[in-house]
């Protein structure tokens, strides 16, 4: 009897709901991008559908020109958020040495919008030592500008980037030193370079600088994106509610974005699903 009395406790672990008040806002993002054969929809479309479903947002590359402000009025027209926008920066020196202006003009442009600017750090390969010196010079521009618009940088893990690694990612923001420069946890990235550690020191460690996070249904140890470290959240086997608590632990309060890159269903099909998934999690 005790043992079956134990049992039942320890289900009821598994299944409760995350911790917290509240669920965070939750966002999509590279919706029906790198699927073959599949053309994404129009971005009014895609908006209305996650409104639909009930995504409070979407993240989105960010346009160094005009269409920046044609970009954001479906979404206003929609009532979602912007929360990310990602971005590449180069870090080579020998591909020389200044920002982009039109980066430092898109940032001025989202003032006023709840958004990180994800950088993605190119033009060496991972760990470079070379590339330091200018991406502290960069990420301390960008971070000034991203301060007058009342944003955020943060430096996006991303596989064969020069910051693919997050502990080296977490050097960088140490020596860039800004206050609005911080790093990205995209769990698929993550566990395609790192996924044989620990996720959890790492972010309790360094809780002030996590200004954005990302998720996804993932098989461990997979090789491949899709059908592996990158599916919807009803499969896989991640336990994404344990990074969700850790998150909590840890006072994270920004957005979650949910990766869809290469997720070959049906949009309407696989975000319904995991919205049903990421409900269940904060349900009272």
């Amino acid at each position: 009897m005790k043992q079956i009395t134990l049992w039942l406790g320890l289900l009821a672990m598994m299944v409760a709901p995350v911790r917290g008040a509240d669920a965070p806002k939750f966002y999509a993002y590279c919706v029906e991008v790198g699927v073959k054969g599949v053309t994404p929809r129009p971005l009014a479309e895609q908006a209305k559908l996650l409104r639909e479903l009930g995504y409070n947002g979407i993240g989105l590359a960010l346009p160094l020109g005009d269409e920046l402000e044609s970009n954001l009025k479906p979404l206003d027209d929609a009532g979602l958020q912007a929360f990310m926008f990602w971005t590449s920066v180069n870090v080579n020196p020998a591909k020389g040495d200044a920002c982009d202006p039109k980066l430092l003009a898109a940032i001025r442009k989202l003032k006023g919008r709840p958004a990180t600017v994800s950088v993605l750090l190119t033009g060496l390969k991972a760990g470079d030592p070379q590339g330091m010196a200018l991406a502290v010079k960069r990420l301390r521009e960008l971070g000034d500008t991203a301060a007058g618009a009342g944003l955020r940088v943060s430096i996006y893990n991303h596989v064969n980037n020069w910051t693919e690694s997050l502990p080296f990612i977490i050097e960088v923001v140490r020596k860039a030193n800004h206050p609005r420069v911080g790093f990205n946890f995209n769990l698929c990235h993550w566990l395609k370079v790192d996924g044989d550690k620990d996720y959890r020191p790492l972010l309790r460690e360094n809780a002030a600088r996590l200004f954005c996070v990302t998720i996804n249904g993932a098989q461990r140890g997979a090789a491949t994106w899709t059908h592996g470290l990158i599916q919807p959240l009803d499969k896989g086997d991640f336990d994404n509610r344990a990074l969700l608590a850790t998150l909590d632990e840890i006072g994270y309060s920004g957005p979650v974005g949910l990766m869809c890159y290469g997720v070959p269903d049906d949009a309407r099909d696989h975000l319904a699903r995991s919205m049903k998934v990421w409900r269940s999690w904060f349900a009272k």
